[in-house]
């Protein structure tokens, strides 16, 4: 068994194929009042999607993420 370093680094390709699947969603009906008793609170979910759609720059977090070594165990 070997540990081995790596880059986190998706691809392009990886990225635009993730926005088109978020643009796509499809949103469920709500029970009125459920909240969180039935899983994920909608409104929850459309701003999570709304902010991986549009704010959150993934760059940023992959240049982040690779200031700390990154390491994966080989057999």
């Amino acid at each position: 068994m070997s540990i081995q370093p790596f880059k986190v680094a998706i691809s392009q390709a990886t990225l635009d194929d993730l926005h088109t699947r978020l643009a796509r969603s499809r949103w469920p009906d709500e029970v009125e009042g459920a909240g969180w008793n039935y899983g994920a609170n909608l409104g929850y979910m459309k701003e999570l999607v709304d902010y991986w759609q549009h704010t959150c720059d993934w760059r940023k977090h992959e240049a982040e993420l690779n200031t700390f070594a990154q390491l994966t165990r080989s057999m």
